[in-house]
């Protein structure tokens, strides 16, 4: 099935195709309903090996023309993997059509119809036609639907896309939860949930100190139960005598303990408060242990987290907040670090990977108990995967790549595992040139159920069977440094965090692979920054907040352009001494916008003000 959906991609017609000039194609099989972009607009749809493509386009255009649109219909025969069949498409399909000319534009998690989906932009030639390829991915239980739209760059753009536009906003699908086709982003849902902690948090003089989690998995039954030991310390110029704190949705409260006394159920959401039972003194402490628990069905809003009975995979934040990690615009707000520890107790055969280091390792009686200690942790940067795994060691130079990688029984490594460690010892060689050697000299490599790359402080989670793009792997490794041991507060702290990385990536690979690499991925990311506001508003950097996908893609794309057009305006030399420098002086500490200008110099300064800020009034 996949490998038909993967040539279905660039097909340039349907097999035996019967045109329909009406303007709603309606498949009653699937339960979906397209309208057409415009009335001189035909449908030709097609079936072939329990797939239905329906191609739409100008009722006297020639295919080849690549002005058109398609709608694919198919069935997978389990829930449909919705990350890993974008990712084989673009690397499998797309980029081995497109070849040489292939840019991904953007990839970014969305929902259409209240259902799950993946959008993806693509840039490239094909037959000698130069186009923008869009498309979504919606998934529905174990059916597939693949809405493709193309953007011949000969042609105005704004004129094609009033008319996907419509068909996107008049795609029906039966059994979608939501009434309205318009997309309701990761963004969206990443906003309404801070906006809810930050009131809900706002103005908390709890400060955390220090907690210590422990994490019980066990086989016989997809689920996670959680107990996390919060000691806090009252930073109030008065007495406290409760405590507010917050769960990620994905998370469901139990019972808490204030201090000795014993514990009390909690109530349902996110938010909830506890009496200490005694007023607690300015600079006085107080210990909360909070019992919550995970399950599958509480996920599905949930990015990168996978509970099943073989393996568990948690990235986003899961340790309770008792201050917001932003503010009321969305910026990072200073949030002093705390002491972790990380305790599983886990099936003998399992073993769990956390940021950190491993201090203590121990199976007795079936179970297996590991402890993971991190000094100075970011509450968010706490992932883990839990996974019957086996191990490895490499020793590249000064560097050493734990590998984690999926138990199949066999003992020799893997040529997949070669090319990562590789990799990843050629970024962290020129990291630790440019930003600084970080205090660890270790990195931690998990292969797992992830769809795609994420980074961690000294850990890098990929999925298995598949070698991520440099760029991804470079991007992601970069975190450890930015977003990681340098944290960002203020107007800009999201800039920081991600565009550094992106432009990290594009920097270590002009150094690995020549400055014709760099220039053509520089190229790229000013085409995604173009394309992500393509008909929309182009906001300064700044004031991007942390939420979702659609501020990541700006972040990336025109947040590394910004970084790169500064350091062609300050000079390599120059360049390199201040971003050092500012790594240098923020390692630890709290990163700001307005104290990484001065050390680009005015000439660099006043070409990435306008990026960070906006044009200058005239």
């Amino acid at each position: 099935m996949l490998s038909l959906l993967l040539a279905l991609a660039t097909a340039a017609a349907p097999q035996q195709p019967t045109t329909l000039d009406v303007p709603v194609y309606r498949d009653s099989l699937y339960g979906v309903s397209l309208p057409r972009p415009f009335d001189d607009w035909v449908f030709e749809p097609a079936s072939s090996r329990g797939t239905t493509t329906v191609i739409f386009h100008p009722r006297d255009a020639s295919l080849r023309e690549q002005l058109w649109g398609a709608l694919v219909l198919t069935t997978f025969n389990r829930d449909v993997p919705i990350g890993q069949v974008a990712d084989q498409r673009v690397l499998t399909s797309w980029q081995a059509t497109l070849g040489p000319s292939f840019t991904l534009l953007t990839r970014d998690s969305m929902t259409v119809v209240g259902l799950p989906a993946i959008h993806v932009g693509m840039g490239g030639t094909i037959n000698h036609a130069v186009l923008d390829v869009v498309e979504y991915l919606v998934a529905r239980g174990g059916d597939l639907i693949l809405l493709q739209f193309r953007y011949p760059r000969g042609l105005p753009r704004d004129s094609i896309a009033a008319g996907y536009e419509r068909v996107f906003d008049g795609i029906r699908i039966r059994g979608a939860p939501g009434e309205r086709a318009s997309p309701q982003t990761a963004a969206d849902e990443a906003r309404r949930l801070r906006t809810a902690m930050w009131s809900a948090l706002r103005g908390s003089p709890w400060r955390l100190q220090a907690y210590d989690a422990l994490v019980r998995y066990d086989t016989t039954q997809p689920r996670l139960d959680l107990t996390a030991r919060l000691d806090l310390a009252n930073d109030d110029i008065a007495p406290r005598d409760s405590v507010a704190f917050w769960l990620a949705p994905f998370l469901v409260a139990d019972s808490v303990r204030a201090g000795p006394g014993r514990s009390i159920p909690l109530g349902s959401g996110p938010a909830q408060r506890v009496a200490l039972g005694a007023r607690v003194a300015p600079q006085g402490q107080s210990t909360v242990t909070v019992y919550y628990h995970a399950t599958p069905d509480r996920t599905g809003a949930a990015r990168d987290v996978r509970i099943t009975r073989e393996e568990a995979l948690v990235l986003p934040d899961w340790i309770p907040r008792v201050q917001s990690p932003t503010d009321s615009s969305g910026q990072y707000a200073e949030v002093p670090r705390a002491r972790q520890t990380l305790r599983f107790d886990l099936p003998g055969e399992r073993r769990a990977v956390a940021p950190g280091r491993l201090t203590s390792e121990v199976t007795a009686l079936g179970r297996r108990r590991m402890t993971w200690l991190a000094d100075d942790a970011a509450v968010g940067a706490s992932g883990f995967a839990i996974a019957n795994y086996r191990t490895e060691s490499r020793d590249v130079g000064r560097l050493r790549v734990k590998l984690f990688l999926p138990d199949s029984g066999e003992a020799a490594p893997s040529p997949l595992s070669d090319s990562l460690v590789a990799q990843v010892a050629r970024g962290w060689s020129f990291y630790s040139r440019a930003f600084g050697p970080l205090e660890t000299s270790d990195i931690s490599i998990v292969e797992g159920m992830l769809d795609g790359v994420r980074g961690a402080p000294g850990v890098l989670f990929v999925g298995a069977g598949v070698l991520p793009p440099a760029s991804l792997i470079f991007r992601e490794m970069a975190r450890s440094w930015w977003g990681g041991e340098i944290a960002a507060a203020g107007p800009g702290s999201a800039w920081i965090t991600d565009a550094f990385p992106a432009w990290a990536a594009i920097a270590a690979r002009g150094v690995i692979e020549g400055d014709t690499v760099r220039q053509r991925l520089v190229r790229e990311a000013e085409s995604a920054w173009h394309l992500a506001v393509a008909g929309h508003d182009d906001p300064p950097l700044a004031g991007l907040s942390v939420d979702g996908d659609s501020s990541l893609a700006l972040l990336l794309a025109k947040g590394a352009a910004a970084l790169e057009a500064a350091r062609r305006a300050a000079g390599e030399a120059r360049f390199r001494e201040a971003i050092r420098t500012f790594a240098a002086e923020h390692r630890a500490g709290w990163a700001r916008v307005a104290a990484f200008l001065p050390l680009l110099g005015p000439e660099a300064t006043a070409v990435i003000h306008p990026y960070l800020f906006g044009p200058q009034p005239r």
